[in-house]
């Protein structure tokens, strides 16, 4: 298991600086509470995601504007999910978003049930109604550079992970990954959108072949490869455990119960063990592609 060192109970938020022009705005908290990134160049910045509720996206806004007096002019979104993209609609329409293909597709497949979100966030009900979608105005298939000045800024997707559109960023020269939510680093990872095995396969590829010196992940705090590791050494377990109890014949609910997590049980939202093995259940049947509903993804 990767791992074993303590667990912290919570991390700070705000915008931490990775490498000089490079910073990660990370949030402590609970169900949807997610991170994003600013990425500064010669006479322009770029913003990785844009956060779920209003007073999150504000809150990042009024950091970018101590940090930088140079002016937003694109944004990049690593997945369509709501905790990553609602934001959006916050910043100035004339900067363009850009996202993979298939995000953009996820998006007009899966709507917005807005319902559902004040329904497991009522601290935030209130921010949660009439609001619409901000689609990609900009979406690319297997890869994208992006050129701020002397800065340059990868956009990859290698696949279905944790979504099916995935998008890594990556600057090479830094050595820093915006992982979006194929990381996350002490909060358990959503696997209702996923492919556990692409996930896993894609989280390998990434530790063997691209250097990294810090990840940004979509939920947690930063930290170096390790973090990626951590991630993949619970996808692992799970798919692991969940195997043995989908040959015996045990049932989806009842094998997430008996899987022991060990270090991962402390984990923030330990309870998605339930929807990981579900999912899993779905791809050792050939279904693969086949998600769970926001209503069966306990632990949201």
């Amino acid at each position: 298991m990767a791992g074993t060192r303590e667990v912290p109970a919570s991390w700070k938020t705000g915008l931490q600086r990775m490498t000089p022009g490079v910073y990660a705005y990370i949030q402590a908290g609970g169900l949807n509470v997610s991170n994003a990134g600013l990425i500064v160049g010669d006479d322009e910045a770029l913003v990785v995601d844009a956060l779920y509720v209003r007073p999150m996206t504000q809150a990042f806004q009024e950091a970018i504007r101590k940090a930088t007096r140079k002016p937003v002019r694109k944004i990049v979104c690593t997945h369509h999910h709501a905790d990553h993209t609602l934001g959006l609609i916050w910043f100035d329409r004339d900067i363009p978003v850009i996202a993979h293909r298939y995000m953009r597709e996820r998006m007009v497949e899966t709507g917005l049930d807005l319902a559902h979100y004040r329904g497991v966030n009522p601290e935030y009900a209130s921010e949660l109604k009439r609001l619409r979608q901000r689609f990609p105005d900009v979406t690319y298939e297997e890869g994208m550079t992006l050129r701020l000045g002397k800065r340059v800024v990868e956009l990859h997707h290698l696949g279905h992970a944790h979504s099916k559109g995935d998008t890594v960023v990556y600057l090479p020269e830094e050595r820093v990954l915006f992982t979006g939510d194929i990381c996350f680093h002490y909060v358990t990872p959503a696997t209702f959108d996923a492919h556990v095995g692409g996930w896993i396969r894609i989280a390998e590829k990434i530790l063997k072949t691209f250097p990294v010196e810090t990840v940004v992940p979509g939920h947690g705090p930063p930290g170096d490869k390790r973090a990626l590791e951590k991630t993949l050494g619970y996808l692992r377990l799970v798919r692991r455990e969940a195997r043995k109890r989908f040959k015996e014949g045990i049932p989806a609910r009842r094998a997430a119960r008996e899987i022991p997590l060990g270090i991962y049980a402390e984990w923030m939202k330990p309870d998605r063990v339930e929807q990981a093995v579900m999912k899993l259940y779905n791809e050792f049947k050939g279904r693969g592609e086949q998600g769970i509903s926001l209503h069966d993804a306990r632990g949201g």
